[in-house]
């Protein structure tokens, strides 16, 4: 009898313990996902800077003018 108990109780810890590891690992995802969204903090960056730079980052040329340009097309500083 005594070792049902046993069993019992591990079979209880060990769900308590995935359970609390499961709630543990999902609060601290929750605000690393809010918090790339957001972007870093202390420089906010508008949603057409943020366009701009992933669509001109791809044009680098040596002194970086095609960059430049791209940027200045968008309406945005370097």
């Amino acid at each position: 009898m005594l070792s049902l108990k046993v069993k019992s109780f591990a079979k209880a810890t060990t769900k308590l313990g995935l359970a609390t590891t499961v709630a543990a690992l999902w609060m601290a995802a929750v605000p690393l996902a809010g918090a790339a969204a957001a972007g870093p903090p202390g420089y906010p960056i508008s949603a057409e800077r943020a366009k701009a730079l992933h669509e001109c980052s791809g044009l680098a040329d040596e002194w970086g003018y095609a960059y430049r340009d791209c940027m200045v097309q968008h309406g945005q500083a370097e």
